[in-house]
């Protein structure tokens, strides 16, 4: 076990003649942090302990709890850093550039030719291209040395101890020891992403315009995979018109409700898409319609394997985007 957690609870907890019953659970949390051993006896333990022992558990916890969380987090920080320089960076935007290539030599070929690669070739790549450019904290962290597990162990064995405490002392100090671990882990694994900053920006854009005009959550959730996808391809991000999406809703309400499915529409000044788009004040440049589920991800895994619809969703000439659902009717559009 490292010698920096050792310390951190032997400070804190001192061997007496006659040690209260706080001075042996933590004697025994440490040996369970030397050993790996569970904890769940000691969390049970916590429960019977008097006031004034929970009291005296609480302050050893503050005390121990911040600086073990430092250190994990400083370590898995010269990780990502380790893997931002030198030849394992190389590697990786080497790769990157493979994939890319690979889905664009799909994208150019006939629709044809596409449709059986588009499963074997195009989605795989997507799915490859997140993993290197959007590694997840998991990712990161067993990609870094024993020193990084085993800090990481000790910082979710004494975060679960001390939110066990805290919990039963009913301190006013909030017993979130797990979930702000796992939110800085997600921080420093934002570190290492490979998307274009621009792009990024456009999605921060994209979240306040469909908070500012309350956007239904799935129609942004679509928007949003759609724009990543196109971003970890190199290609840029779409920004939300918000008058596509009123014409898309529009259009996947009539689909529904007169039953029927296509781009062209028997209701008088809504013929064509350009129709639909001049009627909400805007211009569009394509138009995926998709029918079956009420869920984004099944519309745009749809129109991903559908060569016409995918042509669409990649062309590098969009920049505007609208998205609007009906039921288990979709409309996805696009503009320049």
């Amino acid at each position: 076990m490292n010698k920096t957690l050792l310390f951190l609870l032997l400070a804190i907890a001192p061997v007496t003649a006659a040690p209260p019953a706080s001075d042996e659970l933590l004697a025994a949390l440490q040996t369970c942090m030397e050993t790996g051993k569970p904890i769940d006896p000691l969390l049970r333990s916590i429960r019977d302990l008097p006031a004034e022992e929970l009291k005296k558990l609480t302050t050893a916890m503050e005390k121990a709890w911040l600086p073990l969380r430092a250190q994990y987090i400083e370590e898995l920080e010269k990780t990502a850093k380790m893997l931002n320089a030198g030849p394992e960076k190389n590697k990786n935007q080497a790769r990157i550039r493979s994939l890319r290539d690979q889905f664009q030599e799909v994208y150019r070929l006939d629709e044809d030719a596409m449709k059986p690669l588009l499963k074997t070739k195009s989605m795989p790549a997507i799915e490859e291209l997140r993993t290197l450019l959007l590694p997840d904290p998991q990712t990161l962290i067993k990609s870094g040395s024993p020193k990084l597990a085993q800090l990481r162990q000790g910082a979710l064995t004494l975060g679960t101890f001390r939110d066990a405490v805290l919990n039963a002392d009913l301190s006013t100090i909030p017993a979130d020891s797990l979930t702000t671990l796992q939110a800085a882990e997600k921080d420093v694994a934002a570190t290492t992403s490979g998307i274009d900053r621009d792009g990024l920006r456009i999605l921060e854009t994209n979240a306040k315009i469909a908070a500012k005009e309350e956007l239904p959550a799935e129609e942004v959730k679509g928007i949003e995979e759609c724009n990543m996808w196109r971003l970890l391809l190199g290609l840029n991000a779409c920004l939300i018109d918000v008058n596509l999406c009123l014409a898309a809703r529009d259009h996947s309400k009539d689909m529904e409700t007169l039953n029927f499915f296509d781009h062209d529409s028997p209701v008088k000044g809504k013929a064509s898409p350009s129709d639909r788009a001049a009627r909400f004040n805007t211009t569009f440049s394509g138009e995926n319609i998709y029918m079956g589920s009420p869920e984004s991800s099944s519309a745009n895994r749809g129109w991903f394997f559908s060569p016409g619809h995918h042509k669409n969703m990649f062309s590098p000439g969009q920049a505007r985007i609208g998205l609007g659902q009906h039921g288990r009717h979709w409309t996805q559009m696009f503009g320049r």
